[in-house]
């Protein structure tokens, strides 16, 4: 129900948001009366509470003309809403805000302030972190409902017994909470829906359904966000600063963080080198294919090599009759016939040395006997020559 300007501060030289209530909406003169009212006692409380995690105020003002405006700082970021159109948060930056929201509204709370309005559109994701702005300006004073009976807000993430009693507590603010960080995780609404009565159905009668196991997160996320939205108040956590710190430590502590699922930015990202590695995955199964193939051949010769029948053995004495020699470690051996060859040349020398053929023959045959063993050899050579070629 209010409209936020961007003004800049002359005195301080800073821009800020200036916050009004709408003139379009025709509201009665007593309900705009009351608002007006609801916006101041927000204001002073506000005003006492400093976090690094709550849009701070700095100034509120009347103009005729525009009427009750309320100054705060200007927070440069988008909102919860508009980041989770691209998606869910990572796991990294969910934990990070459920520990900055939680501690931010305890702190509202131990100074008696109840936002009474926590949803996607009221967290800005500024460089510094998360920060909670409107603490109740849009609602009308301990109730949901106007005076006709439509529902003020966002029932989709009220609390049971603020949409059933009109009853607001820090057990409200935490379930507020927890369905904000169920959609921020999840990347879908713990209460889907735009019928706003039948959404105020299923908040007091169903249990949004798990997550965490599609998304690679740690099942304790699970229970931790089933118990920061259970329908008795009771049954919450002490404080949105412990389930804050208790949704963190799920979160981090998951063991899946690295698998492939969808909502979460570092599993798409191991979900394409996946699918870039296909190819050599493909490669390494048709080598490690072949391999195993061939050890399962070689097992099956071994297997079948006992069962063949055994070639006839060759005997040592036949292979070494038809063997050949090629060659000798020392001098060819003479054969035993020239050696009676050349007995015979001798012995015909001899005899004629000493025959009757006169002195002719003497001389001869002294000739012969005068020969020098190497003719002698020559001739017992060609003897044996002409013995091999007979």
């Amino acid at each position: 129900m209010g409209r936020v300007l961007l003004a800049r501060d002359p005195v301080l030289e800073r821009d800020v948001a200036v916050k009004l209530l709408r003139d379009d909406l025709g509201l009665p003169p007593e309900l705009r009366d009351s608002l007006f009212d609801r916006m101041r006692q927000e204001a002073r409380a506000s005003a006492r509470v400093s976090h690094p995690g709550i849009v701070a105020l700095h100034d509120m003002g009347d103009d005729p003309e525009l009427g009750l405006y309320l100054v705060f700082e200007f927070v440069d970021g988008e909102t919860l809403k508009e980041r989770l159109l691209r998606g869910a948060l990572a796991a990294d930056e969910a934990a990070c805000l459920a520990r900055r929201i939680g501690d931010a509204l305890s702190t509202a709370h131990a100074a008696g302030v109840l936002h009474r309005d926590i949803k996607p559109e009221n967290i800005i994701l500024s460089p510094s972190g998360g920060k909670i702005a409107d603490f109740g300006i849009a609602r009308v004073p301990d109730s949901t409902l106007t005076r006709d009976g439509g529902l003020l807000g966002t029932p989709a993430y009220g609390a049971p017994e603020s949409l059933a009693k009109g009853q607001f507590s820090p057990a409200s603010d935490q379930f507020s909470m927890a369905a904000t960080l169920y959609e921020a995780v999840s990347g879908r609404r713990a209460f889907p829906g735009d019928d706003a009565v039948a959404v105020a159905s299923r908040i007091a009668t169903e249990i949004p359904p798990h997550f965490a196991f599609a998304c690679g997160l740690d099942p304790r996320v699970d229970e931790v966000l089933a118990r920061g939205l259970a329908k008795d108040p009771r049954a919450r956590f002490e404080s949105a600063a412990v389930f804050g710190c208790a949704l963190a430590e799920a979160i981090e502590g998951a063991p899946r963080n690295g698998l492939v699922t969808l909502p979460d930015r570092q599993h798409l990202e191991a979900s394409e080198l996946y699918a870039e590695a296909g190819a050599s995955r493909t490669t390494r199964i048709a080598v490690g294919g072949a391999a195993v193939g061939a050890l399962l051949a070689m097992a099956a010769f071994q297997l079948a090599a006992p069962l063949t029948a055994p070639r006839a053995a060759v005997p040592i004495a036949a292979a070494q009759a038809t063997a050949r020699p090629i060659g000798w470690l020392a001098e060819r051996p003479r054969p035993q016939k020239a050696q009676r060859v050349a007995s015979s040349v001798r012995a015909e020398a001899m005899r004629r040395a000493t025959g009757v053929d006169g002195a002719r023959g003497a001389d001869a045959g002294a000739r012969e006997l005068k020969a020098s063993p190497s003719d002698i050899r020559a001739d017992a050579g060609a003897s044996s020559s002409r013995i091999d070629e007979l």
